[in-house]
């Protein structure tokens, strides 16, 4: 039977949780389970997980740093280092011990995990712990996501729309959803029209969305979680 979102998000969840991600729920982005992390005040760690098409039971997932929570969005002077799958970053003695046969060769960067072997989201786990910090060492990355051009001014956006959606305007609104998505207030996706059409920016549906919820996640991520 095929490998389903919620039933990877089931099987990973409470151990990526473990190493300080919080899972988000997410129909926007793309990703079949979306994770993050802050690891400053102005940096946001995604972990977005993927189910193959080609493949009954087999995932992946790659990082993306950014000051958005949004996940894989690059392009421009967004430095295409910042987005990346854990392949890149495991060796070959690693991949021999924590991927199928198939990946531990010479050459392959690839990487899958196949959730119907027990010990596969382990393996998982485990290279999530050994990669997160060579993706974050890599040569020049936060410098270069901290002086693209593009991602400044997505993130005057997102800081826009968390100052404008306590005082939204009464008028009639052409691209946000017709209903709450992902729990997010429609507040939200009104606030990223009203700042979309200020800025001369392109407007469209999938931007409405897009930047309601990444502002909506960041301003979740300013409020401390509660323990019990």
């Amino acid at each position: 039977m095929k490998l389903t979102k919620n039933q990877l998000i089931k099987a990973t969840k409470a151990e990526i949780e473990i190493l300080n991600y919080r899972e988000v729920k997410d129909t926007i982005t793309g990703a079949q389970g979306l994770y993050i992390k802050s690891i400053d005040k102005n940096l946001y760690l995604t972990l977005g997980l993927t189910i193959s098409k080609y493949y009954e039971s087999k995932f992946t997932r790659a990082f993306y740093l950014s000051k958005l929570t949004s996940w894989s969005m690059f392009g421009g002077d967004i430095p295409k280092e910042s987005y990346q799958r854990v392949g890149r970053f495991l060796t070959i003695e690693e991949r021999s011990r924590l991927l199928e046969s198939e990946y531990s060769k010479n050459g392959v960067i690839d990487a899958w995990w196949d959730i119907s072997i027990e010990q596969s989201i382990n393996n998982f786990i485990e290279a999530i712990r050994i990669t997160e910090g060579r993706f974050l060492n890599q040569p020049h990355l936060i410098d270069n996501i901290l002086r693209s051009n593009d991602v400044s001014r997505l993130e005057t956006r997102v800081q826009l729309v968390i100052k404008r959606v306590n005082s939204i305007d009464d008028v009639i609104y052409k691209y946000i959803p017709t209903k709450p998505v992902d729990d997010i207030p429609m507040e939200w996706f009104k606030a990223a029209e009203l700042v979309l059409i200020e800025e001369h920016a392109i407007l469209n549906a999938n931007a409405v969305k897009s930047l309601g919820a990444d502002a909506y996640r960041q301003n979740t991520f300013k409020i401390p979680l509660k323990y019990n």
